[in-house]
């Protein structure tokens, strides 16, 4: 319904963002990760979706598409719900969570608030196959020794999250990489060009 809301930050507490649009002001849960990059009077864009239920609708919003994307796994699992889905993302970065699925090491996933070893455990097994084409010892690729590497890195791990190979990730990198890019840019033109 919602892909996404911009607008002014005029609030925040630990776990909800109120965005200001158009004289509407609208609460929308959110990770710590995306809540530590926001300061009240920002102007903002979060890429959201809107959780129904019987008694309740609440708004979930991300500055990064990849949480998102994350988010939408997580809560498509038998008993992770939108606030443990928030735990994790609030607990561990997209790459570090693509990890750990990968690697199946339910003691980094369990470490979000609310999550046990068995719904850690759950996760993992649901979410492997999504995760397949990480490849684990290619994780520190180094594209060009000029270049900011933890930067390129991030970038093929937000691409691989998002159902990339280690490879194909590398090379639509190398294809659109331009030093001024921010992570963020990187992942835009990327998707672009394939698109």
């Amino acid at each position: 319904m919602y892909e996404f809301i911009k607008g002014k930050a005029v609030n925040k507490d630990n776990q909800k963002l109120i965005i200001e649009n158009n004289g509407i002001g609208y609460g929308i849960f959110t990770s710590l990760t995306t809540l530590s990059k926001i300061n009240i009077n920002d102007e903002v864009k979060l890429h959201t979706y809107l959780h129904v239920r019987e008694d309740q609708f609440s708004l979930f919003g991300f500055m990064d598409e990849e949480e998102l994307v994350i988010f939408k796994m997580l809560i498509s699992i038998s008993g992770v719900g939108p606030k443990a889905s928030i735990a994790v993302l609030s607990t561990l970065s997209t790459n570090k969570f693509a990890m750990a699925v990968a690697t199946n090491d339910d003691k980094t996933i369990s470490k979000a608030n609310g999550v046990g070893k068995k719904t850690a455990q759950r996760i993992i097994l649901e979410l492997k196959d999504k995760f397949k084409n990480l490849d684990i010892n290619d994780e520190q690729v180094i594209i060009n020794d000029n270049i900011n590497d933890e930067l390129l890195n991030e970038a093929k791990m937000a691409l691989m999250v998002l159902g990339y190979k280690s490879k194909d990730a590398i090379k639509l990198i190398e294809k659109v990489y331009n030093e001024s890019d921010s992570l963020e840019d990187i992942i835009k033109k990327a998707l672009r060009a394939i698109g």
